[in-house]
């Protein structure tokens, strides 16, 4: 699995969306979201789901995009799911 914090970092980007902007949207600290994209920092359940309200992200697509197996019979599926939700979100 990727880490969650870099996953996190990839979807804010793709929203267009500042760490500050991304802070202020879920109510968590700046330099607390920083340190759980930089992977320094474990957040929280309620944390995520703060983060994937603020992002306009579902907790289960930022789950799936965490995802890194790349073998197994649902691999092309969940790349091919990947590459959807990555469209989907930059719109």
């Amino acid at each position: 699995m990727l880490p969650i914090g870099q996953t996190i970092k990839e979807l804010r980007l793709l929203k267009g969306l500042s760490l500050a902007q991304v802070a202020q949207l879920s109510n968590i600290d700046k330099s607390y979201l920083s340190k759980i994209e930089n992977n320094k920092r474990d957040p929280s359940i309620t944390s995520l789901e703060k983060i994937c309200i603020a992002i306009e992200v579902p907790l289960s697509i930022l789950i799936l995009m965490c995802d890194e197996n790349k073998s197994g019979p649902f691999s092309t599926l969940t790349d091919e799911l990947k590459e959807l939700a990555r469209e989907i979100i930059r719109v």
